[in-house]
């Protein structure tokens, strides 16, 4: 089912902010992949790529993962 799910139409033009994370060590949604999808269609998103992680970088590096998030939140919070 998700994998042919299209969510594309739904989210475009929203003003959310987003924040994509990824590893730097991640073999297949890496931040080029980022860049050219998520990021190409979204202006209010931002890439973060953690440093010797992997594909889960909230179990491969919980505390510098847990950081990116909480100053992702502090930035936004209105």
């Amino acid at each position: 089912m998700l994998a042919t799910a299209n969510f594309v139409d739904d989210v475009r033009g929203l003003k959310t902010p987003y924040l994509i994370v990824v590893g730097d060590k991640d073999p297949g949604l890496d931040s080029t992949a980022m860049q050219h999808t998520f990021l190409a269609r979204h202006p209010n998103a931002e890439l973060h790529v953690i440093p010797n992680c992997g594909h889960y970088p909230m179990q491969e590096c919980p505390p510098y993962f847990a950081t990116v998030i909480e100053g992702f939140l502090k930035r936004k919070a209105v």
